[in-house]
Parts: structure tokens; C-alpha cells; sequence
């Protein structure tokens, strides 16, 4: 090889060749070019040869486990221990990790989750514990041989090279590489050839820390639960093959598993674009979680039946279940399902297509066994079945919100099997009852990462019209906002101004955040991701960082701002003769609440110039909002509530219904006319690119519930048919 490609750090080219099977069963051959690398680092952080190979982070800090025989250790963890065991991987007792090229492949081709938390726990949340070492590409750890270690897997000899490599690399630091297996016999195939050989359960045994009790009930899912041994409850699900060739033959459908909110034993499933729906009860749901896609088959029409009309909810039926009971959920079928009368298409759930599984939210329920370590585990979301954990900690978490996983759900059990993630909070405590909440509607609340508050601006930052882009002064316009009490982020103000006899200059002025929030930064890539400000009783979870919304970005009285700002030349008659469009500066006479301003209004004493600016603003706004109104545009009236609250304590005191105002609706009103002024601006100076944003026509599935309340089959038409209310 030439002198130059090895100082590249190219050792040697081997022409590798693999087998693969398509869908057919005919095998293909590949063949490829591997190079062979030297400069390939181990990822110990005080390793001479490795330490200007890239980032080395191992044995920065010792492993915490007492039981290793071995002193000064790196884990290599095999790939079934990743898949089944990822969740794990969070605790920072678990460091100093290895995963090889081999273990990232594996874990890549056979679990999506899996290897979506690897990834993350190597390149974001907990890079300094875990070093991916190449394996296949270095030079001393790949072999084309394959069966050159008897019993062990392909995947388990490159594994096994790679820790020998190691062993000897790290020899004169007295660092011994351990390899953790996911099960006893992995451990047992591997010691023949290795010694330092344990299964994680043994590893984390070996720590004297309170967390380990937590690790190990999270293990404890998959350790006694094996294939059915009893008898089974539910049927066995199709191969992949048979559910795609009975789709396509149209004997089998596909679509979301979607539970009855009033009886947790019945599910739907629409299975075309006519909305024509399954009906699924009892073990035919065969192990489908709400939200799942699943493939369904249609049952001989004598096996139909009708809907039970009763509601049943799970948190009454079960709310106290012994773990241990392996109950046939046969034996809990309702009599009335077996009824013919008015029955419907009913189905069975033949595979899962698609899994929506996640981590929920719940409490444990009591167990009936006294000291027993499994038990039954209640999630917030009232669709989702109980899940059955295994825990030594009952008596603790007994009080508090815990987080739990599905692990998987066999055929001999009536409950999805799991494992204890992590706990909440005490139970009842506002703060815990406020994280369920944001946990199970998925809503980012973390504090914001320090990426994000190096994209601010320093506290202490004033307005510069000095600055390159050009901005209209317009402090000496008397502007005010007008918002909710409490309100601090205040993102528009206005202002009114007779100018003739019958003119007026209107102005609607918007807080400039993208002066402070540029594109492709990482606070722009956050606000991207959180959407909105989510609002609870007693706090709010911010879009941007106070210092913006609270601060730089709120329009506050007094306070010297940017703005975008939209002024009208209006008649009294609300007629439009000219808009203007501009960045500002501005400086907000006053901010206001909604009563505040009314009051103002009403009270015929007041003759400052924000009064009249308001009485202005509201007579005008009474003139575009009938003319709105004429036009045709929907008007939809619903109460809304606040909470009176004890600032001092956060305790919520009682719910009020807010109190419609004029105000309200003067707001609101020129919101509207801005954003229509500007829309016909864009689509003026950018005809091509202008986007019109607007609700899309509503799914026929939203109409059906109401369809059939107002069309009863024994009343009316099954189809009402095409109507201006009905989108053909």
C-alpha cells in the first residue's frame, strides 16, 4: 500500500462479501471494500496511543460496582442487553459504556426505540458515560472468520475480539474491559473464551447505592415471564407475511385501534376512507393498546354482536385487583354482548402493525397479597390498560405518581407486562399532579439548555436606531395595551389618533421577537419545538426564556421596545384610504387590563388622550365587527374560566367564569383587521409565494357521531347526503 494512504491512517483493504435473503427467499451475494484503520481511538480517557484520536471519555470517574473482581473497568454491554434493558441506561450509575459498531448495527436493524434511546444517550444526554468504538473498521478487531469461536453468534465473535483487543491494549493502565450479557446463558457461552463475563443483573447487584433497588425492579419484567405455560387467553397474531398478503387480498384491514370512552372492553376500528367501522370486543382486542395499528379480520356474521349499552369504566371495575390474579378475561364477558338484536360488523385483531407505546403515568393499586412483589400499576390516561410490574419498593411508591413502560404483553396474561421507570412526586402534591399533566400531553417543560440562553441578549440590553436595519420612531404616539390581569408577556399594543374631521390613524403594534430570535439558532430550534406557551392555573410554561417574553419581547408600559407596527388612515365609517407597514420603536403609555380599559371608557372623566384613543379604538371596532358579521363570518360563543388564586401559597381558590367585555371584542377586533391588511400586503408584493393559512375541510369521521345522533337508523336516512353543512 502507498506510503501516503498509510499515513492517512489506512492500515489495510479487504474485499468483504455478505449473504442477505430478500422477501422471496432468494439469496443475494454483496460484495464491498473495507478499509482497515489505525487511528481508530478506545475511548479511555488516559490512554498514550489513543489520546489525539478523538474525544475520550472513559474512566474520567470510576464505576461505582463493588463486585468486580477486576478493579478498574470499561463495559462492553452485548446488543440484547441495549434492546431489552435501555431504559436502564439513564441512571449515572451506569457509565464508562462501550457499545461497539456490531452492538449499534444490531440494535439499529431490530428495535427502533431501542436504538433511538442508544443514540441519544451516546450523542445528547449522556455523552461523557458512553464511547462508540469502531469496531468493524479498526484494524485488530475485525476478522472475516466466521465460527472461529464455537456456540457464539457472529455478532458475539466480533464482541469477543474486540474485548480481547481491548484487554491487551489496556494492559500497563490496569483497565479491564467487563462484558455485561442481557441473560445467563449469553454469560455462560462467552466465559468459555473470556473471563470477565457478567449479565447486568449481577453488575448492578454489586452497587451499594439506594438506586439500585430501582434498577432492578426495571429488570424484573423480563426475568419471570417466559412463553405461556398455563392457558392461554388470547390468540396467536399472523405472521408479517400472511397479514400483508391478506391486505392486499382485502380479507385482512388495517387501521388505528381506537378504545370506546365509555366501555373500556369495546374498541373501533375504521378500516377505509367511507369511515365504514369494525366493532371489536372483549379478547378479540387480543392485546391491542389504544392508539396501535393493527391488522383486523371480519368474524362469520353469526359470531356479530351488538354494542352493550351500559357504560363501564375501568377505574370502577378494577380499581382494586390482586397482581397474582391471572383471571380469563373470558370470564368477565357481559351476557347482553351475546344478544342478536341490532348487531354490527364485528372483527378480531389478527397483528400489530404498529405500536404506540409509551411511558405513562399512574399510581400502583393496592394489592390484596400482603408483601407481594408484583402488582398492578393504574395509568393516568383511562384508555390504556393496567400494567403488571414487579417492585420490592410497593410500600414507597405506594403514595407517590410513578412513571412505568410496557415491556411486552403475553398470550396467558389478561394484563400488558412492564417495568418501573422512575417516580413522579408525591401523590396529590400540586407540582407532581402539574408534571403528569404536562408528561402525558408529551408538552417539553425542561429548563431551557444553556445552547439556548447563550442566544440571548445581556438584561441590562436597550433599543439602538442606530442599528443597520432601518426602524420609524413612534415614541411620541400615545400607544397602549390592553390584556388579561396577570398578564406579562404582552405581545401587542394599540393606539387611535383623530387626524381630521372624519380620519383617524389606527395603529396595531406587534413586539418584534425575531430581532432576538434568529433562524437555525438554537432558540429559534426550541421555540420551534415547545410551539406555544402552555398555560396551568398557577404557572406557565414559557415558549422563549423570561428575559423575551416577559421582558425584552413584552410591550410594557413605559418601557422603550421594537415593534412591527401596521397604521391605518381610517373614516369613521372604519373605510381604509391608506396602511402603512414598518419596524418601530415604540413606548407604551400604559398597559392595561381588559376592566381597566372599560372602565376607562365608561367613565365620562376621563379626557386624557389614552381615554379618547380608546373610545376612538371602540367605536370603530363596533363598525368593523358588524361589517364582519354582514359578511358572513362565524361567530363562536364559549365561556371561558379563570382561577382565583393564592399567589402566596399557588393554591387555585376557585373557578370563575370570565366576564365577556366590549374590550374583549375591540381587541379582537383589530388582531383581525392586521392580519388581513397584512396577508393582502404579501399577497401583493409576493403573489407566488403568499400562503393562504386555513382550516381544512373537516373528515367525514368528525361528522359521524352527529350524523348518527341526528339520523337514527329507525328515524331517518343512514346518509343525509351532500348539504351545505355536509362536504359532499
Amino acid at each position: 500500500m502507498d506510503l501516503n494512504i498509510k499515513q492517512s491512517g489506512i492500515h489495510t483493504c479487504i474485499h468483504h462479501t455478505s449473504y442477505f435473503k430478500n422477501r422471496s427467499g432468494r439469496v443475494y451475494k454483496r460484495a464491498a471494500e473495507r478499509y482497515l484503520r489505525t487511528d481508530l481511538s478506545c475511548g479511555y480517557a488516559h490512554c498514550k496511543d489513543c489520546k489525539d484520536l478523538g474525544t475520550n471519555p472513559l474512566l474520567k470517574s470510576e464505576n461505582p460496582t463493588k463486585n468486580s473482581i477486576v478493579g478498574k473497568h470499561v463495559l462492553v454491554i452485548d446488543s440484547t442487553c441495549m434492546i431489552r434493558f435501555h431504559d436502564l441506561f439513564d441512571s449515572p450509575l451506569l457509565k464508562n459504556i462501550i457499545i461497539t459498531q456490531t452492538v449499534w448495527e444490531g440494535v439499529k436493524a431490530k428495535s427502533v426505540p431501542a436504538y433511538k434511546k442508544m443514540n441519544s444517550l451516546c450523542y445528547d444526554e449522556a455523552r461523557d458515560r458512553f464511547h462508540v468504538f469502531m469496531n468493524e473498521f479498526h484494524y485488530q478487531t475485525f476478522s472475516e472468520e466466521s465460527g472461529k469461536f464455537e456456540d457464539l453468534s457472529r455478532g458475539e465473535e466480533l464482541l469477543l475480539s474486540t474485548v480481547l483487543f481491548l484487554s491487551s491494549h489496556w494492559k500497563d493502565d490496569g483497565v479491564t474491559p467487563v462484558v455485561i450479557c442481557s441473560d445467563d446463558e449469553s454469560s455462560k457461552r462467552m466465559k468459555k473464551y473470556f473471563s470477565n463475563v457478567v449479565t447486568l443483573r449481577e453488575y448492578i447487584h454489586g452497587f451499594d447505592d439506594a438506586e439500585k433497588k430501582c434498577l432492578l425492579d426495571q429488570m424484573a419484567a423480563y426475568e419471570n415471564y417466559g412463553t405461556a405455560a398455563g392457558n392461554t387467553i388470547f390468540d396467536e397474531y399472523l405472521s408479517h407475511d400472511r397479514v400483508m398478503d391478506g391486505i392486499a387480498s382485502g380479507t385482512i384491514k388495517r387501521g388505528n385501534f381506537n378504545v370506546s370512552r365509555e366501555n373500556y372492553r369495546e374498541a373501533s376500528v375504521i378500516i377505509d376512507d367511507q369511515l365504514t367501522t369494525w366493532f371489536i370486543t372483549g379478547k378479540h382486542c387480543n392485546r391491542a393498546i389504544n392508539g396501535d395499528v393493527v391488522a383486523v379480520q371480519l368474524l362469520p356474521r353469526e359470531d356479530w354482536v351488538a354494542p352493550e349499552k351500559m357504560i363501564r369504566l375501568r377505574d370502577v371495575e378494577e380499581y382494586v385487583t390482586t397482581a397474582d390474579d391471572m383471571g380469563n378475561e373470558e370470564d368477565g364477558e357481559p351476557k347482553s354482548k351475546k344478544a342478536k338484536k341490532n348487531v354490527v360488523p364485528t372483527a378480531k385483531v389478527v397483528g400489530i402493525i404498529k405500536r404506540n407505546w409509551r411511558q405513562y403515568c399512574g399510581m400502583l393499586l393496592p394489592s390484596s397479597v400482603k408483601g407481594a412483589k408484583r402488582h398492578l400499576f393504574c395509568p393516568a390516561e383511562r384508555l390504556i390498560p393496567r400494567i403488571r410490574i414487579e417492585t420490592e419498593q410497593a410500600d414507597t411508591l405506594s403514595q407517590k405518581r410513578i412513571v412505568v413502560a410496557i415491556d411486552h404483553w403475553p398470550r396467558d396474561s389478561k394484563y400488558p407486562m412492564g417495568h418501573y421507570v422512575r417516580s413522579i412526586g408525591e401523590m396529590g402534591s400540586r407540582e407532581t399532579e402539574n408534571e403528569v399533566l404536562l408528561l402525558e400531553h408529551d408538552i417539553p417543560h425542561a429548563p431551557f439548555s444553556e445552547q439556548v440562553l447563550d442566544c440571548l441578549p445581556r438584561e441590562n440590553w436597550i433599543p439602538d436606531l442606530t442599528e443597520k436595519t432601518p426602524r420609524v420612531d413612534l415614541r411620541h404616539l400615545t400607544i397602549c395595551s390592553v390584556d388579561p390581569l396577570g398578564c406579562t408577556d404582552i405581545d401587542d399594543a394599540l393606539h387611535c389618533t383623530q387626524i381630521q374631521d372624519d380620519l383617524f390613524e389606527v395603529g396595531v403594534h406587534i413586539a418584534d421577537v425575531t430581532h432576538f430570535v434568529r433562524p437555525n439558532t438554537a432558540i429559534d430550534d426550541e421555540a420551534s419545538l415547545r410551539g406555544t406557551t402552555v398555560y396551568l392555573c398557577d404557572r406557565r410554561i414559557d415558549m422563549l426564556p423570561a428575559l423575551l417574553s416577559s421582558n425584552l419581547c413584552s410591550l410594557r408600559g413605559e418601557e422603550e421596545r421594537y415593534a412591527f407596527s401596521c397604521i391605518w388612515t381610517m373614516t369613521s365609517n372604519a373605510d381604509i384610504q391608506s396602511v402603512k407597514y414598518h419596524k418601530s420603536l415604540i413606548k407604551s403609555k400604559a398597559a392595561l387590563t381588559y376592566e381597566k380599559a372599560q372602565e376607562i371608557i365608561d367613565d365620562s372623566r376621563e379626557t386624557n388622550d389614552i381615554a379618547k384613543g380608546l373610545r376612538f379604538l371602540m367605536k370603530l371596532s363596533k363598525v368593523l365587527n358588524a361589517r364582519r358579521t354582514g359578511c358572513g363570518a362565524l361567530t363562536l360563543a364559549s365561556s371561558e374560566v379563570r382561577f382565583d388564586m393564592d399567589w402566596e401559597s399557588r393554591t387555585p381558590k376557585k373557578v370563575m367564569e370570565k366576564q365577556h367585555l366590549d374590550t374583549h371584542s375591540m381587541v379582537e377586533e383589530f388582531m383581525l383587521l392586521a392580519n388581513i391588511s397584512v396577508a393582502e400586503k404579501i399577497l401583493a408584493e409576493f403573489p407566488d409565494c403568499a400562503l393562504l393559512r386555513r382550516h381544512p375541510v373537516p373528515l367525514k369521521e368528525s361528522y359521524k357521531p352527529l350524523v348518527e345522533k341526528t339520523y337514527p337508523k329507525s328515524l331517518g336516512p343512514k346518509d343525509p347526503g351532500p348539504s351545505k353543512y355536509w362536504p359532499g
